[in-house]
């Protein structure tokens, strides 16, 4: 039914397609690096435990004020956390956003690229006659029943796409 003409070609425009769809998948590694927390964040976590079990150790009822100071500074130490966190996530996004717009365009001109360059090469020729679709399948090719880099590239990313999509959902 089919025969590969260009072997390299094909796998090489699968793998690029490959990549393309995965891309939102392969930036989580690298953001990981990023978003961890800050020495002042760990720091005012620590500090939060020990007042928190200082303060189970003293009696709310019987040293009220100590009990209160040590409430007021947790509170403290509570809302700098939660703002630092914020602002990390913030950063996390900003930093996502660029690494995967970055991949992307890379992986996009590449394929771009590639496509041009190879645009006469047949990628497979197909056994059958496909006569109301051989011009649109093997265009700008002249070679008959094949399937030319530009529809190899769309039908391998369509494929890919649509059959990765239940298992990175």
């Amino acid at each position: 039914m089919l025969e590969v003409i260009n072997g390299f070609l094909m796998i090489y425009f699968i793998i690029l397609c490959s990549i393309s769809a995965l891309v939102p998948h392969l930036v989580k590694p690298i953001i990981v690096c990023f978003i961890r927390p800050s020495n002042e964040e760990r720091t005012a976590w620590t500090e939060i435990q020990k007042l928190k079990s200082m303060q189970k150790t003293i009696s709310m009822k019987e040293e009220f004020a100590a009990y209160s100071k040590i409430q007021r500074r947790i509170n403290k130490l509570e809302t700098q956390l939660k703002d630092d966190s914020q602002s990390r996530m913030s950063k996390s996004f900003a930093i996502k956003s660029s690494v995967q717009i970055v991949f992307q365009v890379v992986v996009a001109l590449l394929m771009i690229v590639s496509v041009i360059w190879f645009r006469q090469e047949p990628i497979v020729a197909l056994k059958g006659d496909l006569f109301p679709l051989t011009t649109f399948l093997r265009y700008p090719s002249s070679m008959p029943n094949a399937i030319s880099t530009h529809m190899w590239v769309i039908i391998s990313n369509f494929s890919i796409r649509t059959l990765l999509k239940p298992v990175l959902s």
